[in-house]
């Protein structure tokens, strides 16, 4: 994958409305010509956290995080540059050229030799259902079509069939001249305990391809076809392009509908969603079979914060609906809860039903608030103590998550009026002390700027970035070497550089500082502050400028002193009166 050329990211920054994208992560106000909200990178209960739409930045007074559109996304969503700019072009419709640098990073070499052995893999699999004779692959298309899988939905979603061979993928990607070691890091094969060699991990089992929001292979899920003792499922090990918890499956062909639609619906299991899918349901993605992580959660946020959860209705189905429940609350999502016939999944369900019984099933979606109050109530009774002071212990350790102060009152009052409990006592329940923790955010912190600079120079920094003119006129009487070394020169250096481009902006040249993020939150938190503090700009530039140029003649004074040179000493001492 090539590098990101510069107009490309600066292409980016520009569309990419930094309002609408972090609003999609936290709930912000109007605040003057500026919003606010409670910072997403530490707790706290007074909004410190800044968005300034004219600059197209965000700062958060509280604990020192700031900069453009990409660093919020970078740090929100734990991205590295490349892939938070790959994410906001993806959502605001600029294209990237694959077509510059190559990044020869051993691992990333890896990763590339492995997306594409999984594309061999996913290809062989795919053509031996297609076209096979065996009677295991015959089986398995019986199978797939009495599910109500045709032919449109197997190449749709790539799905494959894997022989009952010891062999027979490792033969064929050896004739493509994959080595067996680069198959075992790609999870496909599997060493010999007793013996040396190797061996296909899938074997007589039906393929279901997991693709990234890219759509590239990254692992399998098979399922067996013989009723033998072992695993219905099993899936590809973790790779260095697999990690369990970060995929959904389907997401990369639904991506767009869900966003069309601003609703993602959740199932458990591949045919879960393959199903509703092939009749319409085009909203859809599968967990794969677990609860909701929070990787996944932020991966369905960048296109929706509303969710509907569709689980098995089995205790273990059910089970991971509550577990789920407390991380989409805290990640800021709209949450609701579809419970269908017992013993039904998505899948049985249309086929015993039909398609128009599952979308009312949709519609009549339960709040999270009723079904988990529901599933309590089944659990511990409400006909004791006990059993009470249990369902409002956890209903509050849901409710204290919710983002919305508004939503999290009217919650409590309803959980308050149910079982006839004062609103104070209940707000007991969901003190910090208290409640249970979940440390989805990192402890408060400031940001700490390295190395040492003085009020003078920082003073000049916000000059330079509320006009770049001013950095022409401090270019006629300072150099670099007159501001402090390390931290803050880099910084003057940079924006020095990059202020005669066209395409200067305050976001833009945050662009410049992305691998420096406390450079970021220095910039942003001038750039945030009302002018005003600057009072008369042209006195203060003058100022500034005298203050470093004396700092500077002082410090010549000093030297020349400890060497004995009059003459000099004079002539600086001259230099600092005037």
């Amino acid at each position: 994958m090539g590098l990101i050329p510069n107009e490309i990211i600066n292409a980016v920054i520009d569309r990419s409305d930094i309002v609408a994208v972090i609003g999609r992560y936290v709930q912000l106000k109007k605040a003057g010509r500026n919003f606010k909200a409670l910072c997403p990178f530490h707790h706290e209960k007074s909004p410190s956290f800044s968005v300034n739409p004219d600059k197209q930045i965000f700062h958060c007074f509280g604990c020192g995080v700031g900069g453009n559109v990409v660093a919020f996304v970078m740090r929100q969503e734990h991205l590295e540059f490349p892939q938070a700019v790959r994410l906001l072009a993806e959502q605001c419709g600029v294209t990237i050229p694959e077509d510059g640098g190559e990044v020869d990073s051993p691992s990333r070499k890896l990763r590339d030799e492995i997306y594409k052995i999984n594309e061999l893999a996913a290809g062989y699999f795919h053509e031996l259902l297609l076209t096979s004779r065996d009677k295991a692959a015959e089986a398995a298309r019986e199978y797939l079509k009495g599910r109500g899988v045709n032919l449109e939905t197997v190449r749709k979603f790539q799905i494959g069939f894997a022989a009952d061979e010891w062999d027979g993928l490792k033969k064929f990607l050896n004739k493509k001249g994959i080595s067996e070691q680069l198959m075992e890091q790609a999870g496909l094969a599997i060493a010999r305990e007793k013996k040396d060699g190797f061996y296909d991990r899938f074997r007589n089992r039906i393929i279901f391809p997991i693709f990234d929001i890219q759509s590239r292979p990254v692992a399998f899920g098979a399922r067996a076809m013989a009723n033998e003792e072992g695993a219905k499922y099993i899936n590809s090990p973790e790779t260095p392009v697999y990690t369990k918890g970060r995929h959904l499956f389907g997401l990369n062909l639904t991506k767009t509908a869900v966003g069309k639609m601003d609703q993602a619906i959740v199932v458990e299991g591949y045919m879960d969603m393959i199903m509703p899918f092939v009749h319409g349901v085009e909203n859809i993605a599968a967990s794969q079979g677990t609860a909701l992580t929070v990787e996944q959660i932020r991966l369905i946020r960048r296109y929706t914060p509303n969710v509907v959860m569709l689980f098995d209705t089995d205790p273990a189905g059910q089970n991971a609906i509550i577990r789920s429940l407390d991380l989409l609350v805290e990640e800021g999502m709209n949450v609701r809860v579809v419970t269908l016939s017992a013993g039904k999944d998505p899948d049985s369900f249309i086929r015993a039903y039909g398609i128009d019984d599952f979308r009312r099933r949709l519609e009549d979606a339960q709040s999270l608030f009723d079904f988990k109050l529901g599933w309590l109530t089944a659990q511990f009774g409400d006909t004791t103590i006990e059993g009470r002071s249990k369902i409002c212990q956890q209903m509050m350790a849901t409710i204290s998550r919710t983002r919305d102060e508004v939503a999290k009152f009217e919650l409590t009052r309803a959980l308050s009026e149910k079982f006839k409990i004062p609103l104070e006592v209940l707000g007991k329940l969901s003190d910090d002390k208290t409640r249970p923790q979940l440390s989805l955010k990192p402890a408060p912190q400031t940001m700490r700027l390295p190395g040492s600079f003085n009020r003078a120079e920082e003073i000049l920094l916000a000059l330079f970035l509320s006009d770049p003119q001013w950095v022409g006129q401090a270019r006629e009487t300072l150099i670099l070497e007159d501001f402090s070394a390390g931290f803050m020169r880099d910084i003057i250096r940079q924006l020095w550089e990059f202020s005669g481009h066209e395409e200067w902006s305050p976001a833009a040249f945050l662009a410049v500082l992305n691998d420096h993020p406390p450079a970021q939150a220095l910039v942003s938190k001038l750039l945030s502050q009302d002018e005003a503090w600057l009072g008369d700009k042209a006195v203060a530039f003058k100022d500034c400028v005298s203050k470093l140029k004396g700092k500077v003649l002082k410090a010549e004074l000093e030297e020349h002193k400890r060497s004995g040179d009059l003459e000099s000493v004079n002539r600086i001492i001259k230099q600092i009166k005037r």
